[in-house]
């Protein structure tokens, strides 16, 4: 996803909210379509469509395989306008609020439920640090199932906060399993190559 250096929360958006409200949604505000990404599994490559937005601002609808949803997010040169058109996409389509996604993840039990709750969180955080979001991620990356360990440490990548640097750092000593370890490794990099 090209994207400008103001980048939107990622508005994840409902089962219910079908393409066709999404082009209505779109046409309705004057969004100009440029195009999509034809998904490419063999580079990991998610189905992708993109629009220009007045005040040279665009959006992206991501149908990401990885997490199992869909969310739209506004990039632009301007973080008001990026933050007053996400604000616009959230209140007319049926979008999972960062509270919900906290609320869904403290009531999954069931580990791979867990893991799935852990990494939408992760993929719908707000741009900036929260501490209840970084308090539910960092218990997702101690709990005693591998997969939500895993789903936490990627969950970390999703939201970008330095916040995350030093238990990612904290975990490569402590991990005992060899694919957290190896997933927070590069999820480490990852976030220090993204903050320098």
């Amino acid at each position: 996803m090209a994207v400008g250096p103001y980048v939107g929360r990622r508005l994840i958006l409902r089962d219910s909210v079908d393409n066709a409200e999404i082009r209505a949604f779109a046409e309705a505000e004057g969004w100009a379509y440029q195009g999509d990404i034809a998904r490419d599994p063999a580079s990991h490559a998610f189905y992708e469509a993109k629009w220009s937005l007045p005040g040279g601002l665009s959006a992206h609808y991501v149908a990401d395989e990885f997490i199992d949803a869909r969310y739209l997010v506004v990039t632009g040169d301007d973080d008001t306008r990026v933050q007053a058109a996400s604000a616009r996409v959230e209140a007319a389509l049926d979008v999972r609020s960062v509270d919900e996604l906290e609320a869904d993840l403290d009531v999954r039990a069931d580990p791979f439920e867990r893991a799935r709750s852990v990494l939408l969180l992760g993929a719908g955080s707000p741009k900036r640090a929260v501490d209840s979001v970084v308090t539910r991620v960092l218990a997702a990356v101690r709990h005693r199932d591998a997969r939500v360990r895993r789903a936490a440490v990627q969950a970390m990548v999703y939201a970008e906060w330095p916040e995350y640097r030093e238990p990612l750092a904290d975990l490569l000593t402590q991990e005992t399993d060899p694919e957290v370890a190896r997933q927070a490794g590069i999820a480490l990099r990852v976030l220090e190559e993204g903050h320098e």
